[in-house]
């Protein structure tokens, strides 16, 4: 069965993880790392994308990515990691798996998750104490957004920061680790309950709405455990296993 393209904000941007497999070091050398930033350069006009951000570590890497077209996006990627992956292999005389899984794609969900991603991702050489400053890794896209250069025009600082002057606003940026669970989940919630225009108390007390948000995670490919489902909406484990059970009893009747 062919996968579901991942809904994303608007349709159009996500946070792309790819992690070399067995959480190998498969951009360790300068060389690799400049050969996946080379086919990021070369491919992403071919598939419509514009690169809002990105961070080439040694094991993995980060990528901000917008299309109007999502699936674009995935596509994009596939290509990418498809012509790297054959590389990788020819220079190390190896086959096999080069990446770890499917590459891991997180929405992004409003302005505010966008910046403190655009962080999160820069903070990764120094948080990982390659480096002691932000603009001093070579393979981040901090330096573009400073000298406005690489993949950043106009266009796209205008649409991230809402104005020409931006730097002091990019600078301050506060960390924040975007991969803290409760703070991914308060977001996702956030989200669906502005885009359907409703609170929580009725996801909690109408089967019809608590269905129509569980779909709306497994389209988006998010998931969570019962339990963690529980917690996002606030009620009990046992009363989500009774509305499931009952929605599920329903849709067979």
């Amino acid at each position: 069965m062919p996968r579901k393209s991942r809904k994303v904000l608007e349709g159009k941007i996500c946070h792309h993880i790819v992690q070399g497999i067995n959480k190998e070091n498969i951009f360790k050398e300068t060389e690799d790392k400049k050969k996946y930033l080379n086919l990021i350069k070369k491919y992403y006009i071919d598939y419509e994308i514009d690169v809002i951000c990105y961070c080439i570590m040694d094991n993995h890497a980060h990528l901000i990515l917008y299309s109007e077209n999502i699936k674009n996006l995935s596509d994009f990627m596939k290509k990418v990691n498809l012509i790297y992956a054959f590389y990788y292999n020819k220079k190390h005389n190896r086959v096999g798996y080069v990446f770890r899984d499917r590459f891991k794609s997180i929405l992004i969900l409003d302005r505010k998750q966008l910046y403190t991603c655009i962080k999160y991702i820069h903070m990764n050489p120094v948080k990982a104490n390659i480096v002691k400053k932000e603009c001093e890794y070579k393979y981040s896209s901090y330096n573009d957004y400073l000298n406005k250069t690489g993949f950043l025009d106009q266009r796209i600082l205008k649409f991230l920061f809402l104005k020409n002057d931006y730097i002091e606003k990019f600078k301050s940026i506060p960390y924040e680790d975007v991969f803290d669970k409760k703070i991914e989940t308060q977001n996702i919630l956030k989200n669906y309950l502005e885009i359907e225009k409703i609170d929580l108390e009725e996801i909690k007390t109408n089967k019809k709405q608590l269905i129509k948000f569980l779909k709306y995670l497994k389209i988006n490919n998010l998931k969570y455990s019962k339990p963690e489902l529980a917690n996002i909406l606030e009620i009990s484990k046992a009363t989500l296993y009774r509305k499931i059970k009952q929605v599920k009893e329903n849709e067979k009747n």
